[in-house]
């Protein structure tokens, strides 16, 4: 019985592997900036009494949700 043997050129498999690489680094990096846009997002449904307990005020909360949609 004949095999299928599949050869690829090592260069293509260094690609390939940088490739991979790179697609788990983005995929970590959108995995983190979508928890911290979720916990931006959280401080918004604190109440002003909430936020002082941790020691933030109403306008700081807002900047750090609009950080979220700057990047």
């Amino acid at each position: 019985m004949n095999q299928l043997v599949l050869r690829y050129p090592v260069g293509t498999l260094r690609r390939l592997r940088a490739a991979l690489v790179a697609f788990d680094k983005i995929c970590e990096w959108l995995a983190a900036w979508s928890t911290r846009r979720r916990a931006r997002a959280s401080l918004l449904s604190l109440s002003d009494g909430e936020l002082q307990d941790i020691g933030i005020s109403h306008a700081q909360a807002l900047y750090e949700f609009d950080k979220s949609w700057r990047g």
